[in-house]
């Protein structure tokens, strides 16, 4: 059984309204034997560990490499889906313009043939040079 004052201290140890302290500095040369003792492994566990990173990555890359032929192959990109989408709307367009075209120009308010086959040579005429 704990007494009271035992209970009061240990109350007083956890309260949230008063910052923890910090835990005591260590020596300094205790940390440098424990920054010398991590640096010291074999040279094999080293290039071990730096190989393994790189590993990981090629395979990724690899497989990335492989999805992204699938999706081209496929026709999923897409980038190339996007692209297709507007190339057939930009050619039902085109269609459409070419079903209204009848041959004939609006000029100031008139319909007038787009071209007219006149006797006159001139540089504005779409027979000049003939």
């Amino acid at each position: 059984m704990m007494t009271e004052e035992q209970i009061i201290a240990r109350l007083q140890a956890v309260r949230l309204d008063r910052p923890r302290q910090p835990a005591p500095p260590k020596p300094a040369a205790v940390k440098a034997e424990e920054r010398f003792a991590e640096a010291n492994q074999p040279t094999v566990a080293i290039i071990d560990a730096a190989t393994a990173g790189n590993t990981a990555l090629a395979r990724r890359v690899q497989a990335e490499r492989k999805e992204l032929g699938q999706w081209v192959a496929e026709g999923q990109d897409p980038r190339m889906r996007y692209q297709r989408e507007l190339d057939r709307w930009w050619q039902s367009k085109l269609d459409a313009e070419a079903a209204l075209d009848d041959g004939y120009v609006e000029i100031g308010g008139f319909r007038e043939p787009r071209y007219r086959t006149t006797c006159h040579r001139g540089k504005g005429d779409p027979d000049y040079g003939l």
